[in-house]
């Protein structure tokens, strides 16, 4: 007998306990993304409200907010800027997480720092039994083990992953990108004091050089002639749950920092940069449940310690040095309340505190069944966020340098925004959901970098201004023991203003649509095909020599040369051509027994833009004679080669 369970993808997922428009994804689903030969969580959640920048992601940007007004954490620890560049786009390691979740319609509960909401990892259990996985392509090395620890119920998971800039195939050309990438994660559980302590710590660390000249002007080891940029991302957290029967009480508390170093050839000369946040934090909440509601209560200190400064080669110029401490204390409640059979009520709010203001953001939701298969809601937020990111998004330099150069209150504003979003989800038959979502949010008091430089981060100054954004969405998925289908759409329509002026930035495509399938034609076989299209793309024109090849397999690697700025350009003032991208994936795997071991292992490969469409990444115009050159984007090539496996 062959039984088979239907084939697991996103929105149709065993174990999605998230009410949309919320989303929950396992890692199951992500791995059967059609558009994802080799796990990604980031863009396994990408789609309908969910943007990210095609082939070259510098973030994750939900309902037309920028990347860094979206929180990060793993177990519940923050994490800042989880991003690798050159190949890899999330810095999870897919392999260490079981699920994925993205509180985003509205503030996320003890978390008064983010105005897009919050993603958060939820890290695998360790095994009963010592398990161990991992993976070898042409674009990242990982592996993965967890097991018990002795006889009284601890665990362990360690995680490591290293990823190949540019590919593990690059060319010695000086355009190409040199450096490395990699992360760490590393986990242990074990009973205490009548319940659960976890204890985490994860890291992540990029270096990345780019020649600061196009092609062959390029002199390796002569002053100036790479630009580099190095991140890190580092965090540690302890965790206490214990359950009592109707209540569940938990401590946590953690650290987290990030920091970053580049040097930049600039339009007005060399500059180095230098920029850290440093944060120290304790959570404690309980939640009470009863038949009718659910109640949870909390408080959350936490302080923040950031710095920024821009540093000239040329004595001539002076430096920039901001630095700023932001001290945040909350308190937050919500309840749930259900009214009948079919409507359940929610109302929250968390008030935070600095050492200067009150900030309180009121939250709400309505949801009514109105069957087994159909639920309707409504749902209302405001959020504050105390630090705003100083990276310039409009800068092309976003696709090998991502990370958000994040300064705090009272440097910058706090920033706040409103939500509300109107939702139906649809579920026709057990195989089969249907979503649509409306939204619509203001932000104001936002940190603009772009308008008042054209460099790829602040160079000392910013505009304030707000933003506002529209949208409306659709989303399906389908699936069988055999296949499994997902599609969405989405339409929007974002613009910043500051003084006088406003523009559309570069992650406000006005319509985008993502789709694709999976097959399993035999238990060891499948198939994918997936597509991607988007219309409405704007742009900065940049300024200054500019040479680009997408990673890819057929140029063996990446390629980025040149300094480009816009300085002079009107900010989204060009017009991209719709986007259109079809890319195949197969995968093998066979499964033996060794040692008494279930063994599985797989080969893998992806060719990517098979209809071999010439895209555009941007536009850069010839200082010298005026002339504009479009960036193309990845060609009809072979994208990764692997294998992986797992005993």
């Amino acid at each position: 007998l062959d039984v088979r369970a239907p084939v697991s993808v996103r929105g149709l997922d065993f174990g999605d306990s998230a009410s949309f428009p919320d989303r929950e994804s396992s890692i199951a689903a992500i791995r059967n993304h059609p558009l994802l030969t080799e796990p990604d969580v980031f863009q396994g959640l990408e789609g309908a409200e969910v943007v990210l920048q095609p082939e070259t992601p510098s973030g994750v940007h939900v309902r037309g907010a920028a990347a860094d007004h979206l929180a990060y954490r793993i177990d519940g620890v923050p994490v800042f800027s989880p991003y690798h560049a050159a190949g890899m786009s999330s810095a999870w390691n897919p392999d260490a997480l079981s699920r994925l979740r993205l509180s985003s319609s509205g503030s996320s509960e003890g978390d008064p720092n983010s105005l897009a909401g919050v993603l958060e990892a939820v890290t695998l259990a360790p095994g009963e039994r010592i398990r161990a996985q991992g993976s070898a392509s042409t674009t990242q090395a990982r592996v993965t083990l967890d097991g018990p620890l002795g006889a009284a119920g601890a665990g362990f998971l360690l995680s490591a992953r290293s990823g190949f800039a540019g590919l593990l195939t690059h060319k010695t050309e000086s355009s190409h990108l040199r450096g490395e990438t990699g992360d760490w994660l590393a986990k242990l559980e074990m009973p205490a004091i009548d319940g659960r302590l976890r204890l985490l710590g994860y890291d992540s660390k990029n270096e990345i050089d780019a020649a600061a000249t196009p092609g062959s002007a390029a002199v390796t080891g002569s002053a100036g002639a790479y630009n580099s940029f190095d991140w890190r991302s580092r965090s540690w957290g302890a965790e206490w749950r214990r359950t009592f029967s109707n209540a569940d009480l938990r401590l946590l508390g953690w650290t987290a920092q990030g920091n970053a170093g580049a040097r930049w050839n600039a339009e007005a000369g060399p500059v180095r940069l230098s920029a850290d946040r440093r944060d120290v934090g304790i959570l404690a909440d309980v939640e009470h449940r009863t038949p009718r509601a659910t109640i949870l209560a909390g408080l959350r200190f936490e302080r923040a310690n950031s710095s920024f400064r821009v540093v000239p080669d040329s004595a001539s110029q002076g430096a920039i040095a901001l630095q700023a401490r932001t001290p945040v204390a909350s308190g937050f409640g919500q309840i749930a309340w259900r009214i009948g059979s079919r409507v359940e009520l929610g109302a929250g709010a968390a008030l935070a505190a600095t050492e200067r203001e009150l900030y309180p953001s009121p939250r709400a939701t309505l949801r009514w069944e109105g069957s087994k298969r159909l639920s309707l809601s409504g749902s209302y937020s405001r959020n504050h966020q105390f630090a705003q990111s100083l990276r310039n998004p409009e800068s092309v330099v976003g696709t090998i340098f991502p990370f958000d150069l994040y300064l705090g209150a009272p440097e910058v504003p706090v920033a706040r925004s409103d939500q509300g979003v109107i939702a139906a989800d649809y579920r026709p038959t057990a195989g089969m959901r249907l979503t649509l979502q409306a939204y619509a949010r203001g932000s104001d008091r936002l940190a603009l970098v772009a308008p008042r430089s054209g460099e790829p981060f602040s160079l000392g100054s910013f505009a304030v201004g707000s933003g506002t954004s529209r949208g409306i969405t659709l989303d399906g998925a389908m699936n069988g023991a055999h296949y499994g289908i997902v599609a969405s759409y989405g339409a929007q329509r974002v613009r910043l203003e500051y003084g006088d002026s406003s523009y559309v930035p570069e992650h406000g495509t006005r319509q985008l649509f993502q789709g694709g399938i999976i097959l399993f034609p035999t238990p060891t076989l499948s198939l994918r095909l997936g597509g991607d299209a988007a219309w409405g793309r704007r742009t900065t024109t940049a300024s200054g020599e500019f040479e680009w090849e997408a990673c890819n397999l057929l140029d063996r690697g990446c390629e980025f040369g040149g300094s480009p700025h816009y300085n002079g350009e009107t900010l989204g003032g060009t017009s991209l051509p719709p986007y259109y991208r079809l890319d195949l994936g197969v995968r093998q795997h066979w499964h033996f027994t060794a040692g008494g071991r279930n063994v599985s292992m797989a080969l893998f490969a992806a060719l990517t833009n098979i209809l071999g469409r010439k895209n555009v990444l941007t536009y850069a115009r010839n200082p010298s004679n005026g002339q504009i050159t479009a960036i193309e984007m990845r060609p009809r090539a072979p994208l990764v080669v692997g294998l992986d496996w797992k005993f």
